[in-house]
């Protein structure tokens, strides 16, 4: 399946962020939460210490 434009874009640690992300090196998921502007501020990822996320396709 072809990704559209957002789904390949590296993002960092501190990028505030919506919707829902995958960590580039373990592929985990984290989403925005839903309550209030359900923005994300990026962490470093909680298995494996990555630094990057990429956008997922959900």
């Amino acid at each position: 399946m072809p990704q559209g434009p957002d789904e390949s874009q590296v993002l960092t640690i501190g990028d505030e962020v919506t919707g829902a992300f995958r960590c580039a090196e373990c592929d985990l998921l984290v989403t925005s939460p839903a309550e209030n502007d359900g923005i994300l501020v990026l962490p470093p990822c909680p298995l494996c210490h990555s630094g990057t996320w990429r956008r997922a396709g959900v």
